[in-house]
């Protein structure tokens, strides 16, 4: 991520800009280089790793990664353990119905900022999208977390919001119409 040129301008024009953000979150960008990192598939370790990696749904059975092109933004649990990873492209011009917003395949995961959840004091900031939740991160709001989207409070959200104590929840969504449609 910090060796990114392209991925760094785009935290910057999000405003995605402290000092501690990319390591506390463990923010990275997919770049195309997945497959050259990986050890020759014709070896069993390399095609093993490799069908691990299908499996999850990072890489693709074409050899493309899932996440090309995109910061990755990992939601770890408790343990440190990644549960969901989110990708966000970085560029606009992408073809008709690329989705600017990823995830892994199956239903979402975990909690992100579960920290802050937990040392929030009883009040949580909700966002729409992990990047509004970094955004209000970055402003110094650390009781913030993210849904997956319009309809993506999960039954995680609420397990962690009951273990924290939460009693007031402040819901911080987009005011446009129906995000999910240009998306």
């Amino acid at each position: 991520m910090k060796q990114s040129p392209e991925a760094l301008a785009y935290l910057q024009t999000r405003g995605l800009v402290h000092g501690e953000l990319i390591e506390k979150f463990r923010l990275g960008y997919a770049n195309r280089t997945l497959g050259l990192r990986l050890p020759e598939k014709t070896r069993k370790a390399g095609a093993d790793l490799r069908a691990r990696l299908e499996r999850i749904g990072i890489y693709r059975e074409s050899g493309h990664e899932h996440f090309n092109g995109s910061l990755v933004v990992p939601i770890l649990d408790e343990g440190g353990n990644v549960t969901e990873l989110y990708g966000r492209k970085l560029r606009d011009d992408l073809r008709p119905g690329t989705p600017k917003h990823l995830y892994l395949p199956g239903p979402h995961r975990g909690v992100w900022n579960l920290d802050g959840v937990k040392a929030s004091g009883g009040e949580v900031i909700l966002t729409e999208a992990l990047i509004d939740a970094m955004t209000f991160w970055c402003a110094g709001f650390r009781n913030v977390t993210a849904c997956y989207g319009t309809n993506g409070f999960i039954a995680d959200h609420l397990a962690a919001f009951r273990g924290a104590g939460v009693k007031r929840v402040l819901i911080a969504f987009d005011r446009d119409p129906c995000r999910r449609a240009r998306c």
